[in-house]
């Protein structure tokens, strides 16, 4: 800190520069100035001001959205896993059952690779995968329900836990999306 006739200047911990005591942004360089020894925290929809704050936040809103490549490979085994069970299950029940659990198991099967599917997509653009995984997941939950509304309650806890991990990377893939376009203008 310095002193300039009664003003009293802060030094930018980057550049050096002098600045006044309580201003937000360094006059010299542009990058933010600590604040009582704590970062700025942005929250909400702010985004940063800086470059390296903005580059921060991106690497962090990549990584949320990008979440939604092991939540579709979850729910991929979780099908192929069910598809395997009902047809286990139904084996022994005659030849009808024998039919309808080789369709249920092909139908599983195949969604579950949709669902591999989405999450080798979701590596390599997240937002695009995430909005079709959330739904199709969804989709599918009212479909269960439509054919047979007992399985609303199956497995209820892992439903809602998929919807919100892939909703917040549908949203972190926006906000990602917003940032970039706001950096770039």
């Amino acid at each position: 800190r310095s002193s300039i006739g009664s003003l009293i200047m802060a030094s930018c911990p980057h550049c050096g520069g002098d600045n006044p005591d309580g201003a937000a942004f360094c006059a010299s360089c542009g990058k933010a100035l600590p604040t009582g020894g704590t970062p700025r925290v942005t929250t909400g929809e702010d985004f940063a001001h800086t470059a390296v704050g903005r580059g921060l936040q991106a690497d962090q809103l990549r990584k949320q959205s990008s979440s939604a490549s092991t939540w579709l490979f979850l729910v991929a085994a979780l099908m192929a896993i069910g598809g395997m069970v009902v047809w286990g299950m139904l084996q022994n029940k005659g030849e009808e059952a024998r039919k309808l659990a080789t369709t249920l198991m092909a139908v599983n099967l195949g969604l579950a690779g949709l669902f591999a599917a989405l999450g080798v997509w979701a590596r390599f653009n997240p937002l695009p995968a995430s909005i079709v995984g959330l739904v199709l997941f969804i989709t599918l939950q009212v479909v269960n329900v439509v054919i047979d509304p007992t399985t609303i309650a199956q497995g209820i806890l892992v439903k809602i836990l998929v919807i919100a991990a892939l909703a917040k990377a549908v949203s972190a893939g926006l906000k990602y999306k917003q940032l970039m376009a706001q950096s770039s203008a």
